[in-house]
C-alpha cells in the first residue's frame, strides 16, 4: 500500500526537480554570458558533480543524528535559501555585475545540500511503504520524477528567455520551499538508526556504507554494475548528443531536444507501467539482466544510426531499457540490507556515482575528440556490456533468492 507520507516523498521530490532543473538552465546562461567561456559553463556541472560528491560522502556522518525525514527538510530548507539569496543578489546588482566566483561558489553549497537529500530520499521509501510494495512505489517515484524532468528541460529555456534569471530563481526558490513544506509531512513507519550508529566517530561513519558492500556479496556484484555504467555514463549527457546529432545524423538541434525527449519518454511510460503491473513481477535478478542488456545492446545500435527517426526510436527503447534495470537495481539495494544500514549504504552508492560521472564527462569529451563521436558509442557499449555481464551473474548466482511476491495495490 502507497501511504500517505509516501505520496508527499514523491511530491516533494517532484518539486524540487522542477526547481533544480529550471534553476540549472538559469545558472549556466548567467555563466555563459558573463564570461563568453564554454570552459567555465562547463565548470558548472564539473562543479556540481563535486559538490553532491561532497555532501554524499559526508551523508553517513550527519544521518545518525537526525530522523531523515527532519533531515531531508534541512536540506531542502538550505537549498531554498541558499537560492534565495542567490536570486536577491541577481536582482540586486543585475547580471551584468555579478561575480562569478560568487555564483560558484554558491552551487558547490546548494550541491552538498543535494548530494546528501539523493541518499536520504531513497533511504525513505521503504521506511514510508510496506515491502512488498517497493517496485510499485519506486516505479511510480520514478515516472513521476522523470515527467517533471521531461517538463523541466522541454520549458526551462523558454521559461529563462522569458521571465529572465532573477526571477526563474526565484520561482526556483519557491518550487523548493513548496518541496519542504511538503517534506516536513513526512513520517517514517519504523525505527531509522541503529542504538550505536550515533557513537560512530565521523570516519567509522563514513566507512559504514561500503563496508557494506564488502559484508555482502550480491552489493558488490551492484556496485560492480555500478561502476561500468557511470564511467560511460556521460554518453547521453546532452553536449554529446548534440555533437552526435550534428555530426552523425547532420540535423540540428530540434533533433536533438526530441531525441533527449524520447529518452525520458520511454523511461516515463516503462516506469509508469512496472508501477502498475508490479505484483506479476516475481524475479528482480531477472529485471535487471535485461535492462542491462539491452540497454548495452541499443547504445551500440545508436552508434551506427544515421538517420534521426531511426535514432529517436532506439532513444525511445534505450529510456525504457534504463528504467526496467534502474527499477531493479533500487529495490535490489532497499532489500539487500536493514532500513538502518540503508542510509549509509546509499550515501556510498550516491558519492561513487557523482565521482564517476565527473570523471566520465571528460573521459568522454576526451575520446569524442580524439576518437570520434561514433566511436564513443561503441567503446560506451562495451562498458556497458561488461556492466550487463555483473547483472547476469547475479541472475545466476542469485536470482532464485530474490524471487519476490509483490502485491499490487
Amino acid at each position: 500500500m502507497l501511504t500517505k507520507s509516501f505520496h508527499r516523498l514523491w511530491l516533494s521530490q517532484a518539486l524540487s526537480t522542477l526547481g533544480d532543473i529550471w534553476y540549472i538552465l538559469a545558472l549556466v546562461a548567467t555563466l555563459y554570458h558573463l564570461s563568453g567561456s564554454a570552459f567555465i559553463t562547463v565548470l558548472y556541472p564539473l562543479l556540481r558533480v563535486a559538490g553532491m560528491t561532497v555532501g554524499s560522502t559526508f551523508a553517513p556522518v550527519i544521518t545518525p543524528k537526525f530522523r531523515l525525514s527532519r533531515l531531508l527538510s534541512v536540506c531542502l530548507g538550505g537549498q531554498t535559501l541558499g537560492l534565495g539569496l542567490l536570486a536577491a543578489y541577481m536582482l540586486m546588482f543585475g547580471e551584468e555585475h555579478l561575480n562569478v566566483a560568487l555564483l560558484v561558489c554558491m552551487v558547490f553549497l546548494i550541491s552538498i545540500l543535494e548530494g546528501i537529500a539523493i541518499p536520504v530520499r531513497s533511504s525513505l521509501v521503504p521506511l514510508t511503504v510496506a515491502e512488498d510494495s517497493l517496485l510499485k512505489a519506486n516505479g511510480v517515484l520514478t515516472g513521476v520524477v522523470q515527467s517533471c524532468s521531461l517538463a523541466g528541460w522541454a520549458l526551462g529555456s523558454i521559461v529563462v528567455s522569458w521571465l529572465g534569471v532573477g526571477q526563474v530563481l526565484i520561482f526556483s526558490a519557491f518550487l523548493l520551499c513548496g518541496a519542504w513544506s511538503v517534506s516536513s509531512l513526512i513520517r517514517e513507519c519504523g525505527a531509522v538508526l541503529s542504538e550505536a550508529s550515533g557513537t560512530d566517530s565521523w570516519f567509522r561513519s563514513i566507512q559504514a556504507g561500503w563496508r557494506q558492500y564488502f559484508r555482502v556479496p550480491k552489493l558488490r556484484v551492484l556496485l560492480w554494475m555500478n561502476a561500468w555504467e557511470t564511467l560511460f555514463g556521460a554518453v547521453f549527457a546532452g553536449a554529446l548528443l548534440l555533437v552526435f546529432v550534428g555530426e552523425r545524423l547532420h540535423s540540428g538541434e530540434i533533433w536533438w531536444g526530441w531525441i533527449n525527449g524520447a529518452y525520458l519518454g520511454g523511461f516515463v511510460i516503462v516506469s509508469l507501467f512496472i508501477s502498475r503491473l508490479s505484483g506479476h513481477i516475481r524475479n528482480l535478478g531477472m529485471m535487471l539482466a535485461v535492462g542491462s542488456g539491452c540497454y548495452a545492446l541499443l547504445t551500440l545500435g545508436f552508434g551506427f544510426t544515421s538517420s534521426p527517426f531511426a535514432a529517436l526510436g532506439v532513444m525511445l527503447i534505450l529510456g525504457a531499457s534504463q528504467s526496467v534495470k534502474d527499477l531493479a537495481e533500487r529495490t535490489l539495494y532497499q532489500t539487500s540490507v536493514p532500513a538502518s544500514e540503508l542510509p549509509p549504504l546509499l550515501a556510498a552508492q550516491s558519492s561513487l556515482i557523482s565521482l564517476l560521472y565527473g570523471v566520465s564527462l571528460l573521459l568522454c569529451g576526451w575520446i569524442a575528440d580524439s576518437l570520434g563521436i561514433q566511436t564513443l558509442y561503441f567503446i560506451a557499449a562495451a562498458g556497458f556490456a561488461v556492466s550487463s555481464a555483473g547483472a547476469v551473474t547475479f541472475l545466476l548466482v542469485y536470482g532464485s533468492r530474490q524471487k519476490k511476491t509483490v502485491t499490487s495495490q
